[in-house]
């Protein structure tokens, strides 16, 4: 992309020396507290990023050193070696904001696709959307990035890595100033109105094109509020999990974007929930201590309120529900976090 070309986003951010543990529970009786958030808390192992939905898979990055005893851990409770597996030495890397622009998310997933990147799990927050992969590919990740972005803080992938701290030096000051004992955040909003689609690419071969997909959203006057993808172990599958917001009074676009995606993408089978609600918290800080993410899952399962996609990077933490359990989900929460504000933010 030609340098003026390129699209204005604020910032970058990498952090490296991490692992990723990925599981599968397809057609088995799974809870999310009991055996994984719930564990990974009582032994005191925090999380940098972890992605969820309903009923099958999730992935979870923790600290290089950090990642066996989460693996042995998790194996030993799940009663299955093949249920996990464990990705040494991988990176997080980020660009915010994205304001729900699909064309900002469209070409970060591009970005990472041309950078001939291998994808372990992607995920958004309400600022940023974020991908894992292998820190060995970081370097060209990053170059393909400022190709096709422009960041306010950096002029050029030199600079930027110039001005990188060791992730033990990140680590040491986030877990140094973060240590009070309720859980605080800035604000819990909730979107209702919205659509929850799943798509399953069976390579990431074709990863471009949903990258592309993705990005002509907008044109349809759709937002993304939430995206996460998972891998399928053993395959080279990648399930995205997307929510669609549109402007109050617009026309439903449902048929036109699973057009779109037949189109593009022939023989998948788009799946679609309507309506359903994200909830969004800002700056619980989770990946700085570890429980929080439990905190929120456990809380939710005590209601019966079922979590239908999550995510947590960047920290904040991300989720979708079914609409008509949005409301005790909020009561909830609002009992569990101690949140200044509280609202819902505009669909678009």
């Amino acid at each position: 992309m030609e340098p003026d070309q390129r699209i204005k986003v604020g910032g970058l951010k990498v952090l490296g020396g991490g692992t990723c543990l990925v599981s599968s529970f397809p057609g088995a009786e799974f809870r999310l507290g009991a055996q994984v958030t719930g564990p990974l808390a009582h032994n005191k192992i925090n999380l940098t990023f972890l992605t969820h939905v309903a009923g099958d898979r999730t992935a979870l990055c923790t600290s290089g050193e950090a990642g066996e005893g989460a693996l042995a851990l998790l194996q030993h409770l799940g009663g299955s070696k093949d249920a996990f597996k464990l990705q040494r030495d991988i990176a997080i890397v980020g660009v915010y904001p994205h304001d729900k622009r699909p064309e900002i998310i469209g070409a970060f997933i591009r970005s990472l696709a041309r950078s001939m990147s291998r994808i372990f799990g992607l995920a958004s927050s309400p600022s940023a959307i974020t991908g894992i992969l292998e820190t060995r590919r970081k370097v060209k990740a990053v170059h393909q990035l400022f190709a096709d972005f422009q960041f306010s803080s950096f002029a050029d992938p030199r600079e930027f890595f110039a001005a990188q701290e060791f992730p033990e030096e990140y680590v040491r000051k986030a877990v140094a100033t973060y240590q009070e004992k309720v859980i605080k955040v800035y604000w819990v909003l909730s979107q209702p109105d919205l659509d929850l689609w799943a798509v399953s690419i069976p390579t990431a071969a074709i990863l471009e094109e949903i990258a592309d997909i993705l990005t002509r959203l907008g044109s349809l006057g759709l937002a993304i509020p939430f995206l996460i993808a998972i891998p399928r172990l053993g395959t080279e599958e990648l399930l995205f999990a997307f929510s669609t917001a549109r402007a109050p009074g617009a026309p439903d676009q449902g048929g036109e974007l699973r057009r779109l995606l037949h189109e593009r993408l022939p023989g998948i089978r788009p799946m679609r929930l309507t309506p359903v609600a994200g909830i969004f918290l800002h700056g619980p800080h989770f990946g700085d201590r570890y429980g929080i993410t439990h905190a929120l899952v456990e809380a939710l399962e005590q209601v019966n309120v079922s979590i239908l996609a999550m995510s947590c990077t960047i920290s904040s933490i991300s989720l979708i529900v079914r609409q008509h359990e949005l409301a005790p989900a909020l009561m909830v929460l609002g009992q569990v976090f101690q949140a200044p504000v509280s609202g819902t933010p505009s669909a678009i």
